[in-house]
């Protein structure tokens, strides 16, 4: 593995900054707070709607809120002092991981719901615990041998030593590797699973026909954020491989990675605005009545509860009869 010292890179740490390193950080930071923005209109839907009543679609606000939390790494741009620095490149790595962690349990949940028709809600604490909790011990391996430090443009784990590089490839680049590989291969398996029951369970029943189009529907959704993970993570994988091996660094190749590392929550709202359902609902009248709606709900609420208290129903006294 190169040494990555004398690479144009290492100027984004040092006083004479390259014009290109200024052009990544602006890149990183746009994006990172485009996706910001993206991921807590997503959020506010699945909220507004109430779709978070689902276990599905909760699963989706969690990897929303995952994805939300990401994008701040990001929008820190470049960090100068060294406490700071280990701080975007902790938070970087941890909240990377715990997107990753929620899209595979939408994976292995679509997975139970096409198998056995079931879904996987009576684990979702499991879930919050290996998600939030496992994340934050991987993200805490570099600080062992004190790895995080400047690298480029931005604070993640250094590349100045062999240990170091190693350390992205077991703490990172690694594992993401074989996970992209798993769920290529998930996918695929399922879909012909999928063509295999539409095939045996032909059913002249309309009912059991519309229920498992609905099904599938549901499920084919749901197959969809892993894709986008996919696709989301091909860039930087293929850019740490060619910086791990070639002598210089592809500028190309670092600003599609900047564009693309913060994208997973401006993807992931793109994808579910496109849903029939959710084209309707997304528009600006169809959220406003909802928003009224809500509020006439909970003034509704609030009355009827003011009529039910016990304080509103206590005896008269005598003298104020």
């Amino acid at each position: 593995m190169k040494d990555m010292a004398s690479d144009w890179l290492t100027k984004c740490v040092n006083s004479d900054s390259d014009s290109r390193c200024e052009t990544l950080n602006i890149v990183r930071v746009f994006f990172g707070s485009l996706s910001f923005v993206l991921s807590s209109f997503m959020i506010f839907l699945i909220v507004l709607y109430k779709k978070y009543m689902f276990f599905s679609q909760r699963l989706i606000l969690y990897l929303s809120l995952a994805a939300l939390a990401d994008t701040i790494p990001y929008m820190m741009g470049t960090v100068p002092n060294a406490f700071g620095c280990k701080a975007q490149g902790y938070l970087m790595t941890y909240f990377d991981w715990t997107c990753v962690a929620w899209v595979c349990v939408i994976t292995a949940n679509g997975y139970r719901l096409i198998k056995e028709d079931i879904s996987y809600e009576s684990s979702e604490s499991l879930f919050h615990l290996i998600c939030w909790f496992i994340p934050a011990l991987l993200a805490g391996i570099p600080f062992i041998w004190d790895a995080y430090g400047h690298s480029g443009p931005w604070c993640w784990i250094k590349g100045e030593t062999t240990l170091q590089n190693v350390l992205r490839f077991l703490v990172w680049y690694g594992p993401v590797f074989v996970i992209v590989l798993a769920l290529s291969a998930l996918l695929i398996h399922l879909r012909i699973v999928v063509k295999r029951q539409n095939r045996s369970y032909e059913s002249y029943n309309p009912e059991q026909e519309n229920a498992k189009t609905v099904r599938w529907r549901e499920v084919r959704i749901l197959f969809m954020y892993p894709l986008v993970f996919i696709l989301i993570s091909i860039i930087p994988v293929i850019t740490r491989i060619h910086m791990a091996f070639n002598k210089d660094t592809s500028f190309v190749l670092v600003l599609l990675t900047s564009i693309t590392a913060p994208m997973l929550g401006a993807v992931n709202t793109l994808l579910y605005s496109c849903t029939p359902e959710m084209r309707q609902q997304i528009k600006p009248y169809s959220i406003w009545n909802e928003i009224r709606h809500r509020k006439r709900q909970t003034l509704a609420e609030t009355y009827n509860f003011a009529e039910e208290s016990p304080g509103n129903n206590r005896t008269v006294g005598p003298y104020e009869q």
